[in-house]
């Protein structure tokens, strides 16, 4: 008996060292909390979208950085994404199939596949954890489809087929653009060719948008606004829509596919549910033919980015190191450069080109002439200084910090 109970008592100690060493182990690697995600791609061009790298950090990144690490996912295509809270959304799975990709980063700084929404478009969008809307042009063109983002499982779809509209070979709605403001679904309609599929061929002289009340998911009408094509360009990671401080929708014309004649940002104001027909922001105002692909509203001010020359039809000169970023005061019109920067890239699948985190104002940054890929952040005097620099992981593409 006293062997048997000595044998125990070695067990029992046995056991506090092993729960005592587990216990410091586990306080010698500590969890990995990521607040930050960054978006890299080996280049967007080269006949098709590349791939790329997901990566997470857990502070501000600064000075030198590498996007490839432990920590680091590679997609098989990478052209911007968006964020909401702490979950990461790509427009294609891990493989490079077109759907709506959701990620979270585990405490060990992993990126983990949280579901997939097979061909669902860009423009996707999520009201709050329990609701989202979808384009899946195999169930319908003029059909919204629902969904759960905590379970990333369809749930439904809202029929706009009433908006049929006669003699228009190619029409599709939610396409480029779904947008919401204060309980209501913002969906664009677009009407085309079969042969560009809703790029360019626009048939109207009009926007238009189907305006639905989210809480019952009903058509309440319609809206208008003349003398512009379609809104956005529903291709990439940028929704090329934003919500300003002021209240109001901000929609970017792009006119990508008619030789950016009539770019502009228009808006609809809060407490609204129909365009300010008071209020445009032309790009060709400015004296170049441009587009507006991002914008920020901020205290009165308007932040975007411009091309230094005139935009070519073909898009040859799209993709050149030709853009600046420039304020403006939404009160006068007044346009100032932003200093400090060099020549970017177009922002045309950055989400996230401006944005405000904390507070503070930054701008992304690539221009590959210069080996910069980057973030800078707005001072003083319209005066921006870099943050932080890519060096390894390619051409940034979007960066968020995870709320």
């Amino acid at each position: 008996m006293k062997t048997i109970l000595t044998s125990c008592k070695y067990l029992i100690i046995a056991g506090l060292l092993a729960f005592t060493a587990c216990k410091k182990d586990s306080k010698s690697t500590p969890d990995f909390h990521a607040q930050y995600v960054l978006m890299t791609t080996t280049g967007p061009w080269a006949g098709s979208f590349q791939g790329g790298y997901f990566g997470a950090f857990e502070e501000m990144p600064s000075g030198n950085i590498s996007n490839i690490s432990e920590h680091s996912l590679q997609l098989a295509n990478a052209f911007g994404f968006r964020s909401y809270g702490k979950w990461i959304f790509n427009q294609n799975n891990t493989q490079g199939d077109v759907g709506l990709q959701k990620y979270t980063v585990d405490q060990t700084g992993k990126f983990v596949e949280e579901g997939f929404l097979s061909n669902a478009q860009p423009s996707y969008l999520i009201v709050n954890e329990q609701l989202g809307y979808y384009l899946d042009p195999e169930r319908g063109l003029l059909k919204i489809q629902i969904f759960n983002p905590s379970t990333m499982q369809r749930t439904g779809e809202i029929d706009l087929s009433s908006l049929k509209k006669e003699g228009v070979e190619y029409q599709v709605i939610g396409k480029h653009t779904l947008a919401t403001k204060e309980g209501k679904l913002y969906a664009g309609i677009t009407y085309s060719t079969n042969a560009l599929q809703g790029y360019g061929g626009d048939v109207v002289d009009y926007v238009e948008f189907a305006v639905i009340d989210i809480a019952t998911n009903k058509l309440e009408k319609t809206i208008k606004y003349d003398g512009l094509k379609s809104i956005g360009w529903g291709s990439s990671g940028n929704k090329m829509w934003t919500l300003g401080d002021d209240g109001a929708l901000y929609f970017y014309a792009t006119d990508l596919g008619n030789a950016f004649q009539h770019s502009a940002i228009i808006r609809i104001k809060q407490g609204e549910t129909d365009f300010d027909h008071e209020w445009m922001l032309k790009a060709n105002d400015y004296g170049v033919k441009s587009t507006f692909a991002t914008a920020l509203i901020k205290d009165g001010k308007l932040y975007t980015e411009f091309a230094s020359e005139p935009l070519k039809a073909d898009f040859s000169n799209l993709s050149s190191l030709i853009w600046d970023y420039y304020v403006i005061d939404m009160a006068t019109g007044e346009r100032t450069k932003i200093n400090g920067m060099p020549h970017v890239f177009y922002a045309w699948g950055s989400n996230d080109a401006i944005k405000e985190i904390d507070g503070k104002v930054y701008f992304w940054a690539s221009n590959s002439d210069e080996k910069i890929e980057g973030y800078y952040e707005l001072g003083d005097n319209n005066t921006a200084h870099q943050v932080f620099n890519v060096t390894d992981g390619g051409m940034i593409w979007g960066f968020v910090k995870l709320q």
